[in-house]
């Protein structure tokens, strides 16, 4: 084979390979942008939910939609810092002020919280009022102490991780891991494949978008002005189907790994502790807030002792009263006399189940 053929050949096939490579990438950016399942891309959507729920207006919520990236969103659209907002995670999306009295409350809680999702949302305020407002309540699930804690979701975008990053380092005196980097979501394969399974589930309705609306439903999942959240009927009321899912649970909690989780982490509670020790400098009061695991479960984790942790994380907690920091509720629905029918899985406990704990400790 001569030379210049050799040549061409080669050139050919870099060529076949650059142009399957362009499709590849074509593919992977065009999926994930046209449907974007979470407004990661585009996430104009958000922002009008903001603007609605500010503006006082109870709001159908999306069935997938990035809640971390929506409380970036919330919070810079706000005109005035509230007076007591609710951080943590979905264990806590019913302190609002319905149940803690506070009028002037924000609910800023996303799912599978970790103690980098605390200094994210405290990290906004900060970024967006030069202050924090006065009084924050910490719903705090046992995992948060977990060196293992495989929650990384507080990564995904990057004006929250920014945010985190920074209140952290003021906080601490050092960096903040980030040990696992940001994925670009146009190119993003996991966000591609979770992208094209919805699009084989749905078809084109998965290019539809829903429609960012007051709710006029009381039967649907939405969000109020506050924060808090309203779930469908079949979850927000007492029923034996609800009943059923909480009593069928058997065995540990597992949720972000708990079942391996043996002792709290050093560090985890040198995050947690400094994060306190800055707001109590900061003048701010704190609430810790602790939600109960439904009764059936809490004869696995305490009983059957199946996690084994959950009682030493809520003793350390309760120490924090020695400190004048209020601490509220606690892992075990027996403890305040909490039946099943309270819970919506073993994991969350019911609007009216969150009131009874509420005020278990303030009255």
């Amino acid at each position: 084979m001569t030379t210049e053929l050799f040549n061409r050949k080669l050139w050919l096939y870099i060529l076949q390979v650059a142009t399957g490579a362009i499709v590849i990438i074509g593919l992977i950016a065009g999926t994930n942008y046209l449907i974007d399942s979470s407004d990661v891309i585009r996430p104009g959507a958000l922002k009008r939910m903001a603007k609605l729920s500010l503006s006082g207006e109870t709001v159908s919520t999306p069935l997938n939609y990035n809640e971390r990236l929506y409380q970036e969103i919330v919070i810079n659209e706000m005109e005035i810092i509230p007076e007591t907002i609710v951080i943590g995670s979905s264990r806590g999306l019913f302190l609002g002020k319905d149940v803690t009295g506070y009028e002037d409350i924000y609910n800023n809680c996303v799912s599978g919280s970790s103690i980098e999702d605390y200094y994210a949302i405290l990290g906004l305020y900060l970024q967006k009022f030069g202050e924090l407002p006065s009084r924050i309540i910490i719903e705090t699930s046992p995992w948060i102490f977990y060196r293992d804690n495989p929650e990384a979701r507080w990564m995904d975008n990057n004006g929250y991780k920014y945010a985190a990053g920074v209140l952290y380092q003021k906080v601490n005196k050092s960096r903040l891991d980030k040990s696992v980097s940001k994925e670009n979501p146009y190119l993003s394969l996991p966000y591609f494949q979770y992208n094209l399974r919805l699009f084989r589930q749905e078809g084109r309705n998965a290019l539809v978008k829903e429609e960012i609306k007051k709710s006029d439903n009381d039967l649907e999942r939405a969000e109020f002005p506050d924060g808090t959240i309203r779930y469908d009927v079949d979850s927000e009321r007492q029923n034996p189907k609800r009943l059923s899912v909480v009593t069928e649970a058997k065995g540990a909690v597992t949720y972000e790994n708990s079942d391996k989780m043996t002792e709290l982490d050093d560090q985890k509670i040198q995050e947690y502790d400094s994060l306190v020790s800055y707001l109590l400098e900061q003048g701010v009061e704190i609430i810790v807030y602790m939600a109960p695991f439904s009764a059936t479960q809490s004869y696995y984790s305490f009983d059957k002792k199946l996690n084994i942790v959950f009682k030493d994380v809520e003793r350390y907690l309760y120490n924090y009263r020695s400190n004048g920091i209020g601490v509220v509720g606690g892992y075990d629905a027996r403890d305040f006399d909490l039946t099943d029918e309270y819970f919506i899985d073993r994991n969350h406990i019911d609007k009216e189940g969150t009131n009874m704990v509420w005020n278990y400790h303030l009255n």
